[in-house]
């Protein structure tokens, strides 16, 4: 199946590491390994394009170069048109016209917003989201919250949930590394917790404070705990002094760590603690379960979707940094329960979000999507 691949938001080779770009690029390795020839189209951020006149220009080529990829008379005309992530703040603007050139149209993480449509400020986003959503012959969604919106808007029969999957192969706990990286990081001994994230300002940099306050309450109390980092961004350097502050020689910033390296680290720590403040998802979350660690997170956004709660891991109240250190504490205190949750957890993850069998069902919905009728017919029959 020859595949225009399309990402509203953000391009596959966005230098920022984020779950929106990592699910994108697991996608098209997913169909590109399955035979298929998916083809990234001329990307044009739609991130609230409609409120910057000055990008409209750059629209417009960009639209003319789709036209001329969808016409009928194109040796490369795409079978199908697979958008990832469409909603209110980038909507996606390009699928539509692929469709009504005849081209069957999927939207993957499509998301609809009803409230967004009460303010002037983002109203219109809002209307180019629903008229993409209206458009789409199925769309796919891998969050549990977006389920109720959708079916508001479209019939169950053109939507399907999916959960999230990660490549469970990649992420496994290894022995090997565990002994090494211990030795190396002189934590022998000691009650490991990672946290993982970009080191941005905003709700990222704020998630690893929450983790480094909760393990310092913890490390006063007389726990030997080590709090290990991995990631980078600007407000490394400001995070680093305020665990060196609050956990002297009790902290260690890796760096950015390469995603199919992060085993490693899975492997050499005991937790996983992260908040997860506006995290969608949070695919982190399946990575260090996968590896075997129970996980420590609040029931903000995705996190409740990805951590089973007293089964691997535990869901603390928001902003309640006394339950999340209490929870932390807990797993820091009690071997047995790390070892029972992270064995869950590593089941869990293999049972529900294994990559090559959540974006199996995708496939074959499109198969069945594309062998049932013909896009006229699916046209008229709606």
């Amino acid at each position: 199946m020859r595949m225009a691949f399309c990402t509203p938001f953000k391009p596959l080779n966005h230098p920022r590491t984020s779950g929106d770009v990592t699910i994108a690029q697991d996608l098209f390795d997913y169909f590109a390994g399955h035979g298929h020839s998916p083809a990234t189209v001329p990307h044009l951020s739609t991130d609230w394009i409609w409120k910057q006149p000055a990008r409209w220009p750059a629209y417009l080529r960009a639209r003319s170069a789709v036209r001329r990829l969808c016409d009928s008379g194109n040796g490369l005309r795409p079978d199908l048109w697979f958008t990832y992530h469409s909603y209110y703040r980038a909507p996606d603007l390009f699928g539509p016209m692929a469709r009504r050139m005849g081209i069957p149209y999927v939207i993957f993480a499509g998301a609809h917003s009803p409230g967004r449509r009460e303010t002037w400020n983002t109203r219109p986003g809002y209307c180019l989201n629903v008229h993409a959503l209206k458009t789409a012959d199925h769309v796919f969604t891998n969050k549990q919250r977006d389920l109720t919106p959708l079916l508001s808007l479209l019939p169950e029969n053109r939507i399907t949930f999916v959960p999230p999957g990660i490549r469970t192969e990649r992420f496994s706990f290894n022995a090997e590394q565990r002994e090494t990286l211990r030795a190396e990081w002189q934590a022998q001994g000691r009650t490991i917790v990672m946290t993982a994230a970009m080191l941005r300002p905003g709700v990222k940099a704020e998630g690893v404070e929450h983790v480094i306050t909760a393990c310092a309450a913890l490390a006063r109390q007389g726990r030997d705990i080590m709090l290990v980092v991995a990631g980078d961004g600007t407000e490394r350097e400001r995070l680093e002094a305020m665990a060196g502050e609050l956990l002297p020689s009790r902290s260690l910033f890796l760096g950015m760590v390469d995603r199919w390296n992060l085993y490693g680290a899975y492997s050499a720590a005991d937790l996983f603690a992260f908040p997860g403040i506006n995290e969608g998802l949070g695919m982190v979350y399946l990575e260090a379960q996968c590896c075997g660690l129970p996980v420590v997170a609040w029931d903000h956004d995705g996190a409740p979707q990805m951590v089973e709660h007293g089964k691997t891991g535990f869901i603390t109240p928001s902003y309640d940094g006394e339950a999340f250190a209490r929870a932390i504490g807990l797993l820091a205190d009690n071997r047995q329960t790390r070892t029972t949750m992270g064995e869950a957890a590593r089941k869990h993850v293999l049972a529900h979000h294994d990559l090559n069998a959540n974006y199996g069902m995708v496939e074959k919905r499109m198969f069945d999507m594309l062998n049932t009728s013909s896009p006229a017919t699916r046209e008229n029959t709606r």
